[in-house]
C-alpha cells in the first residue's frame, strides 16, 4: 500500500465563541495525519495503522467503514499527543471512510472531515486470522493497577500483554472476563509511579488472533490497596425519587474504589418474588434497573461490592415503594382479571390507532418519506412506546438510528430515561 498524507481542516465548535475570552478560544489541531500498512512483527498483527499529532494531550476516537456511516470505532482513552491506531480485518483493494474526534482533559472537542484511504490487492488485515478489536479504553488507573475494556464482533479468550519496555517477545499477561462480546481486564501488582506499555491480544478457538496497537500508561504515585472499600450515595433514597415506576426501580450508588457490586431484593409482602443482578465490570458510579416489579408493593434491597485489590463490603438494608399503576395515553387501568399489554397498562385501540399514525406521520416528516427499514420492521415495539410506554418521538427516532438504546420494550420512559444507554445516545 502506498503511504497517504492527508492536509487536515480541523472543524471546531464555535458555539458563542464571541463571548469567550481570546484565551479560552485556543484551538485543538488535528495535524500530520499518516495512512499506512503495518507489516506484521513476532507477537504483534499488520494492518493499516493511522496515527497522527495533536497540539495538546487528547483522547482519540476514529470511525471508520466502507460509506460515511462509518460502522466501526477504535481508539485510546489515553490523553496523548501522539495516536497510533491499528486497524485490522479489512478488506482487500477497498475504499474505506474515516474521521477522528479528540478530546482534552477539560472536555473540548474538535474533529476531521470524512475522508478516506484505499487498502491494496492484498492488505495484512484481510485474512481470517486477523481478529478486529474495537473501542479499546483505559477505564481506571491506580498505583498498582490500571483497568482496560475492549470490545469484538466474536466471543473470544483474551488478555493484556504488559511490560516495562515496549518488548513483547515475553510479555506478562492479565486475563480477561468476557460478557458477551464485551471484555475487561485488571493489570495488576504493578509499580507504583511506572511506565509501562501494553496492548490487547485476542484469539479465538481455532488459534486465530488479534492484537491492537501498542498503548502506554503510567502508574499514579499512591498506592490505595489498604483504604477501605466504601459503599455511598445509594437512591433510591425515598418515594419521592422520579427514578421510580410502578414496574421498575433505578438503583444507584457510588465505590470510593473501582468495585464489582450486585444487588438482592425482595418484598416484604409474601409471595411476592424478589431476586438479584450481578455485575461484570469494575466501576465506582453504579446503576442497576429492577425490573417485573408489583405496583404499589413495598421492596428491600442490599449491595454486596468487590474492589479490585479482591476486598468486600455489604451496605444496610435499603427500601422503596413502587408507584401505583399509572394512566398512560388514554389507556386505563386493568380490571380485574383482564390482561395486561405493554407496561403494564391495558390495551386501548382507539388510543393506539391515533398514535400509531400520527407516530407515522411523524417519522415520515423526519425522513422525507423514507423511513428505515428497521423502523417497519420492529413497528409494533415502536407504537407500543409511543403510545403506553410515554416515549417522545425524539426517543424513538434516536433508537430508529441506533437499533434500539433509547427506547426499551418493558420499561417505560419514566424510567428509562436515567439509564446510561438513554443518556448515551439520546443526543449522537
Amino acid at each position: 500500500m502506498k503511504l497517504y498524507k492527508f492536509s487536515i481542516i480541523v472543524l471546531t465548535l464555535a458555539v458563542a465563541a464571541a463571548a469567550l475570552p481570546q484565551a479560552a478560544l485556543a484551538q485543538v489541531i488535528i495535524d500530520r495525519v499518516t495512512v499506512k500498512e503495518k507489516a506484521p512483527e513476532q507477537d504483534t498483527l499488520g494492518g493499516t495503522q493511522i496515527s497522527f499529532y495533536t497540539n495538546s494531550p487528547t483522547t482519540a476516537r476514529l470511525d471508520y467503514g466502507t460509506t460515511t456511516n462509518y460502522g466501526f470505532f477504535n481508539g485510546s482513552s489515553a490523553l496523548a499527543m501522539y495516536h497510533e491506531i491499528l486497524l485490522v480485518g479489512l478488506k482487500g483493494n477497498t475504499t474505506y471512510h474515516y474521521r477522528i474526534t479528540v478530546r482534552t482533559a477539560q472536555g473540548e472537542e474538535t474533529y476531521t472531515l470524512d475522508y478516506t484511504f484505499k487498502t491494496g490487492k492484498t492488505t495484512s488485515g484481510s485474512t481470517s486470522s486477523q481478529l478486529a478489536i474495537s473501542d479499546v479504553r483505559v477505564t481506571h488507573v491506580g498505583g498498582t493497577y490500571f483497568i482496560v475494556t475492549w470490545l469484538t464482533y466474536a466471543e473470544l479468550t483474551g488478555e493484556v500483554h504488559f511490560n516495562t519496555v515496549e518488548n513483547f517477545v515475553k510479555p506478562s499477561k492479565a486475563k480477561a472476563t468476557r460478557n458477551g462480546t464485551r471484555y475487561e481486564a485488571v493489570v495488576a501488582k504493578l509499580k507504583l509511579n511506572t511506565k509501562y506499555y501494553w496492548r490487547v491480544f485476542v484469539k479465538d478457538k481455532d488459534g486465530n488472533t488479534g492484537s491492537s496497537s501498542v498503548q502506554t500508561i503510567t502508574t499514579s504515585t499512591s498506592d490505595n490497596s489498604k483504604e477501605p472499600l466504601v459503599v455511598s450515595e445509594v437512591s433510591p433514597s425515598s418515594q419521592a425519587d422520579l427514578r421510580l415506576t410502578d414496574t421498575t426501580a433505578l438503583v444507584r450508588w457510588r465505590t470510593n474504589l473501582p468495585a464489582r457490586a450486585d444487588v438482592s431484593f425482595k418484598s416484604t409482602v409474601r409471595g411476592v418474588k424478589g431476586g438479584s443482578m450481578k455485575a461484570t465490570v469494575y466501576v465506582t458510579d453504579h446503576e442497576a434497573i429492577l425490573t417485573n416489579l408489583k405496583p404499589n408493593t413495598p421492596y428491600t434491597f442490599t449491595i454486596a461490592a468487590l474492589d479490585v485489590y479482591g476486598k468486600k463490603v455489604t451496605s444496610g438494608q435499603f427500601g422503596f415503594t413502587t408507584k401505583a399503576l399509572p394512566r398512560v395515553a388514554g389507556a386505563t387501568a386493568c380490571p380485574r382479571g383482564a390482561a395486561v399489554w405493554a407496561y403494564g397498562q391495558c390495551r386501548n385501540l382507539t388510543s393506539e390507532r391515533t398514535k400509531a399514525l400520527e407516530l407515522r406521520g411523524n417519522l415520515n416528516r423526519l425522513y422525507h418519506n423514507r423511513v428505515p427499514g428497521s423502523a417497519l420492521r420492529n413497528w409494533y415495539i415502536l407504537v407500543n412506546a409511543y403510545t403506553y410506554g410515554g416515549y417522545s418521538l425524539e426517543a424513538i427516532a434516536a433508537a430508529v438510528r441506533h437499533g434500539g438504546k433509547t427506547v426499551h420494550p418493558t420499561i417505560p420512559f419514566s424510567a428509562w430515561q436515567n439509564s446510561k444507554d438513554y443518556k448515551g445516545y439520546i443526543k449522537k
